[in-house]
């Protein structure tokens, strides 16, 4: 699912959520009850710690990397022909899964384990 959404995003140079709710219950997603999304691009190689620390610099993607209610997690980072970044992150959470509810909550900005800005890069 992130690979694909990020070739999409690339197809159209539109960095955009997809309509994750219209997602559910469509194969090969009927077994999630609740599906959650990151999204990332750039115009140029960026390292791989740059980008995790960004989303972990971010209330709003940071609820997502660290919620409790989510059981799977798809990532993919795509390097397109012209030299942009797009990277995805789908989060989902089973049917009947034995977690705490998902949460809107906001988790703390610290700690954050790793916030190199290094790792693989595109180019």
């Amino acid at each position: 699912m992130a690979r694909g959404w990020n070739a999409e995003m690339a197809r159209r140079d539109t960095l955009e959520h997809q309509d994750v709710g219209a997602l559910l219950g469509q194969p090969p997603l009927e077994d999630l009850a609740g599906i959650g999304e990151n999204i990332f691009t750039a115009t140029g190689p960026v390292p791989a710690g740059t980008l995790h620390a960004g989303w972990m610099r971010s209330d709003d993607h940071r609820v997502n990397v660290l919620n409790p209610g989510w059981d799977q997690v798809g990532i993919a980072v795509l390097c397109a022909a012209d030299g942009s970044v797009w990277a995805a992150q789908e989060f989902g959470r089973s049917t009947g899964a034995d977690l705490p509810p998902i949460t809107h909550e906001t988790p703390p900005a610290e700690p954050l384990g790793r916030p190199e800005d290094d790792g693989p890069r595109c180019g």
